[in-house]
């Protein structure tokens, strides 16, 4: 059985770094529209995932309150968000700004 971590009332997988719960319950509370890239979390290497991958954050219902990521603010579900594989975050919108977070070796195949 997969153990959870408590933060604010969303429940995040144990192996999830606290610095990554606090930088997704601040998108979450901002509703800030971010792209996701999962990738291995020890060596950096993005994934190169190009599906369900922006949105914002919300959280799934039920006993355990996992983050989700939906199509914008006022969509209704959505998928898991695999909190312990971010190896980096950024804002949707370039506009908006750039990198949120970033593996400290984050690194493409490309």
């Amino acid at each position: 059985m997969t153990k959870y971590i408590d933060l604010n009332g969303t429940s995040y997988t144990k192996d999830t770094p606290l610095k990554i719960m606090s930088i997704l319950e601040e998108i979450r509370i901002d509703k800030t529209r971010v792209r996701f890239h999962w990738g291995d979390t020890k060596t950096g290497l993005d994934w190169g995932e190009v599906y369900d991958v922006s949105g914002t954050i919300s959280r799934s219902g039920g006993m355990f309150k996992i983050p989700i990521l939906i199509h914008n603010k006022s969509s209704s579900g959505g998928c898991a968000i695999l909190t312990d594989c971010i190896v980096r975050i950024t804002h949707a919108n370039k506009k908006n700004g750039g990198v949120i977070y970033e593996h400290p070796s984050y690194h493409t195949n490309k």
